[in-house]
């Protein structure tokens, strides 16, 4: 067997690799969602892929056409959405704004009034964020070949001016020659413009590059840090090949692993961002993405990325250089875990403080940072200042590599082959300290809230949804307005004040209402109307209000009036919020959970603990008590950015009126009230966390290793709500606790009986709620024997 074959084995043959190379896949998938999901009034991943596939067949000529239309038609339709909101809202100087813009309002406000525009995301504001982001990418690369140029021209005109002529070092004059030569030979490349989202976010997600070295400090660990704290890197170094044949190896093995795990890593990211995004073609010119416009190469796409790989390949491998040297070095494994971030850091610190446009800007791209920053190797151009002359970014880039590589690499076999590297001797202080009394079940709490840190997980999440919370915005058009002043005035039980009042109300609508008989009659032109199109959606919205007390409280007695647009946002009926809820309350009793039981049954403690007077049953319900109350923060949490921008956007009035005062609730009893259904909503979210935390335990107890039920239980909560978020609608994501976050949906009316009695399944719920009980109790009662029988 060669000794490189041995190393590898080290890596690939260890059953735990596997394991946490698919524990970092996982987790850069998820970080990856997170941070290309879209939020608040931002365009939805699908809204890129459909543009993606209307421009698909296109000529750029069409697609220009296409682009400039939409954005024409939604940035007008979107003026006249504001217009009327500012009218709704009763600001001042809106006639005089209509008759600056009357031309707009004659073509588009028919289109509006109808809404006959068709959206590709939810609102108009995101629409117009969508199409202004396309257009501007579009008319970048669209005027590639004036850039071109331009590059030329002005290295012309600019030659000619004195103040580049004299400057005594000559770098500006160089460097604006220097650049038109290079650009000078890419003419005639041909453009394709696809919408560059999903690519671009592939290839330039920073924290791929955290989950990257990570994984270095992981190889790092099995080839070099596990042998040396063992004792065992002595007697391989004794060995007739123990020494510069095995440094050799271990690097070899060091690159090979890492070239699987960039390949892994960045393959996630390119197959998300294709189902989400879309990749667009892979043959068209690397030109055609604006962002990588500027790069000097004529290539394609997947040649690109081919590069791109290598590139980054070579980077990582000369800072895991570095990484593997500290491990190599430090007589503790913290010291070299340290160490190897330490150098990374500084570097960046170094690019981050010197600007781009400074003298020293060498020093900013040559150190082993910048080396990660391969799109800015490959898809960009860059001269920098080196003793008055200008020299290309790829060479200072390139000499970087060369001699770092060298160097680490150098230094690490001869540290390998001379140094001593003993391991580290075992040293112990005594530090005196006073103890106290505590109870078993504080001291679950310190466990599971200090040493596990779910103190500081649901802290930060509780801060994550107060600043949702906060930021989130409600697109509330102009019915809406009109509609909720009426309904908020009328909402509860309808009495005479409020018909009283409501017939007052109606007076406002008389004199539009006859200038539009008039109107009718052939009396007035039509133009006589204009000025009534705002107070006529106020009438469409006092309609509304009448037809449902018309019939709605006619037809179903013992119903009120509600204002239902803040019920119906909270509870969620698409079920998009609640799919992202079950997401982070899974993730959350992953991280919170897995490892109660899983430290005591690694060190053997829990053989301690069970020894004692109370700590078999005791200990245990002290520890599902502390869980259960970190539960209930869970599902707090995943309600109150809900809660928070409901009662500041809409408010939730009429509390005690039947449920089915909302159409949606037409299939449940007259006794159910709205305050039911909001306590049964928090309660069926309680009931899934406490589920969810239940099995982490359970898991943690039985397989004793907090990786393991960590990875296990988070795969479990939270992959079928990630693979329906990223567009895989077959029902996969009630394979976890979604059922549970979207229970209240299952009330809602699902079908009609042949006597036209709606009908609703919300039984379901009730049956899984009684599954999720029982297995509960299955689970504790399991946790609760396995320690009275104490079989460890």
């Amino acid at each position: 067997m060669s000794i490189l074959h041995a190393e590898l084995r080290k890596v690939w043959g260890n059953k735990s690799f596997p394991f946490l190379l698919l524990v970092l896949a996982a987790l850069n998938l998820l970080l990856l969602w997170c941070g290309t999901r879209p939020t608040y009034n931002q365009p939805s991943t699908t809204a890129y892929k459909e543009v993606a596939q209307e421009l698909s067949g296109m000529s750029m000529e069409e697609k220009g056409e296409y682009l400039a239309a939409k954005y024409t038609e939604i940035q007008s339709i979107l003026k006249i959405y504001q217009y009327y909101q500012e009218v709704a809202y009763g600001l001042p100087g809106m006639e005089q704004y209509r008759k600056e813009n009357q031309e707009l309002f004659d073509t588009y406000e028919q289109s509006y009034r109808e809404k006959t525009y068709r959206l590709l995301t939810d609102s108009l504001n995101t629409e117009f964020k969508l199409f202004n982001q396309l257009v501007n990418e579009y008319e970048t690369v669209a005027k590639y070949e004036d850039f071109l140029e331009s590059v030329q021209t002005k290295a012309s005109q600019l030659a000619g001016i004195s103040i580049f002529q004299k400057d005594k070092t000559g770098y500006d004059l160089k460097n604006i020659e220097l650049t038109a030569e290079v650009y000078a030979g890419l003419q005639n490349i041909p453009i394709d413009y696809s919408p560059q989202k999903g690519l671009y976010t592939a290839i330039s997600y920073p924290f791929t590059d955290m989950i990257l070295l990570a994984a270095m400090l992981l190889l790092a660990l099995l080839l070099v840090r596990q042998e040396r704290d063992s004792g065992l890197l002595s007697y391989i170094r004794s060995l007739p090949r123990g020494r510069l044949q095995t440094a050799f190896a271990k690097l070899l093995a060091f690159a090979v692993s890492l070239l699987a795990i960039l390949v892994t890593l960045f393959g996630v990211n390119l197959l998300y961002c294709e189902m989400t995004f879309g990749l667009g073609p892979l043959n068209r010119s690397i030109q055609s993405v604006p962002a990588l416009m500027r790069c000097t190469m004529q290539i394609t796409v997947w040649q690109y990325l081919f590069y791109f790989l290598l590139a980054k390949w070579a980077g990582a491998f000369i800072i895991g250089s570095w990484v593997m040297l500290a491990a190599l070095l430090a007589k503790r494994a913290i010291t070299g875990w340290i160490g190897a971030l330490i150098l990374p850091l500084l570097m960046w610190g170094i690019r981050e403080v010197i600007p781009a446009t400074s003298h020293w800007n060498v020093l900013k791209y040559a150190n082993l940072f910048s080396l990660l920053k391969t799109n800015e190797l490959l898809g960009n151009y860059r001269n920098l200042y080196w003793f008055g002359s200008p020299i290309g970014l790829p060479l200072v880039e390139c000499l970087t590599a060369i001699f770092c590589g060298t160097l680490l690499f150098s230094v690490f076999c001869a540290v390998f082959t001379y140094g001593q590297l003993l391991s580290a001797s075992k040293f112990s202080v005594v530090i005196p300290c006073k103890t106290k009394a505590t109870s078993v079940f504080r001291e679950e709490g310190r466990k599971l809230l200090l040493i596990n840190g779910a103190a500081i997980f649901v802290a930060a999440f509780i801060g994550f949804g107060i600043y949702q919370g906060i930021t989130a915005e409600s697109c509330i058009s102009a019915d809406e307005i009109y509609y909720a002043y009426y309904m908020k005035n009328l909402s509860g039980p309808y009495t005479k004040e409020k018909y009283l009042w409501l017939k007052e109300a109606a007076e406002e609508f008389k004199p539009m209402l006859e200038i539009q008989q008039q109107v009718a009659r052939g009396s007035l032109g039509r133009e006589a109307l204009e000025p009534f199109y705002a107070l006529q959606m106020k009438f469409n919205a006092f309609q509304t209000v009448v037809s449902k007390i018309n019939n709605d409280l006619k037809n179903t007695p013992g119903i009120w009036l509600v204002y239902e647009s803040g019920y119906r946002t909270l509870f969620d009926f698409s079920g998009h919020n609640d799919l992202q809820d079950t997401l982070y309350a899974g993730l959350l009793c992953a991280l919170c959970f897995s490892g109660l039981f899983a430290m005591e049954r690694k060190g053997g403690m829990d053989r301690v603990i069970q020894s004692t007077p109370m700590g078999r049953k005791h200990t245990v319900w002290a520890k599902l008590i502390q869980g259960s109350v970190v539960a209930i923060f869970i599902a707090v949490a995943t309600c109150l950015p809900h809660i928070w921008q409901i009662l500041r956007d809409y408010g939730l009035p009429a509390l005690l009126a039947p449920a089915k005062s909302i159409s949606e609730f037409a299939a449940l009893p007259l006794f159910v009230t709205l305050q039911d259904m909001l306590v049964f909503w928090f309660v069926c979210r309680l009931i899934a966390c406490c589920l969810m935390g239940a099995i982490c335990l359970w898991l943690g107890h039985k397989t004793g290793s907090f990786i393991l039920t960590l990875f296990i239980s988070a795969t479990s909560c939270c992959l079928p709500c990630l693979l329906a978020l990223s567009g895989m609608k077959n029902g996969i994501e009630y394979l976890g606790s979604y059922c549970f976050f979207h229970a209240i949906d299952l009330f809602t009316v699902q079908r009609y009986t042949a006597a036209g009695v709606p009908c609703s399944y919300g039984w379901l719920v009730f049956l899984s709620i009684g599954l999720a009980l029982l297995y509960l109790f299955i689970i504790y009662d399991d946790l609760i024997n396995e320690y009275e029988r104490n079989p460890y």
